[in-house]
């Protein structure tokens, strides 16, 4: 079963890989750098702090990038510890500097989702444009060649019940609810 996953995985990118262009690179590799370490999404979120209709929901998109990193990075990622397909067969096809944490899930798909997730809840009138941008981030992924794609999917999904699961967390943070 892990086979025929993995042979999947490789035959997606390598057909992706055959259809890049230059212009294509450059707009990956910059969407992709906007969801480094989820600065996108704490510069959205942090704003949101500071405006008291707002501050339930930057609360709960920031609960909700924490449990992603909790989940996927520091927990997932060190049980699984998938390599890389930059790191195996796909070295050649990198746009950006190779990653040194392990492949899955993806971080930047899991804050990504989450982060949607979380505005579905609390803020639906952002949330269409945050979830185009956490697909866009969740693509680049793929396309620069540092996941693979049950990665991503992966990291999506844990996003998704991250996002869930930080709705009723942020509501029991006291200074968040005045």
């Amino acid at each position: 079963m892990l086979e025929r996953i993995q042979t999947w995985d490789d035959k997606v990118l390598l057909s992706l890989a055959q259809k890049r262009t230059p212009a294509l690179n450059k707009l990956m590799v910059t969407v992709t750098s906007m969801g480094n370490n989820g600065y996108i999404w704490f510069a959205m979120a942090v704003p949101m702090l500071l405006i008291n209709k707002m501050r339930l929901t930057g609360c709960t998109v920031l609960v909700a990038m924490f449990f992603a990193w909790l989940l996927c990075e520091i927990t997932i990622k060190n049980i699984v510890r998938r390599v890389r397909p930059c790191k195996k067969d796909f070295e050649s096809y990198l746009l950006i500097k190779n990653p040194p944490q392990y492949s899955f899930p993806s971080g930047h798909s899991a804050a990504s989702f989450a982060v949607s997730t979380a505005m579905y809840f609390t803020c639906q009138y952002l949330f269409v444009p945050f979830l185009i941008f956490a697909f866009l981030i969740a693509f680049s992924r793929i396309y620069i060649m540092v996941h693979y794609p049950t990665d991503v999917i992966v990291g999506a999904i844990a996003g998704v019940f991250c996002g869930i699961a930080a709705v009723p967390a942020a509501a029991y943070i006291p200074f968040f609810n005045f």
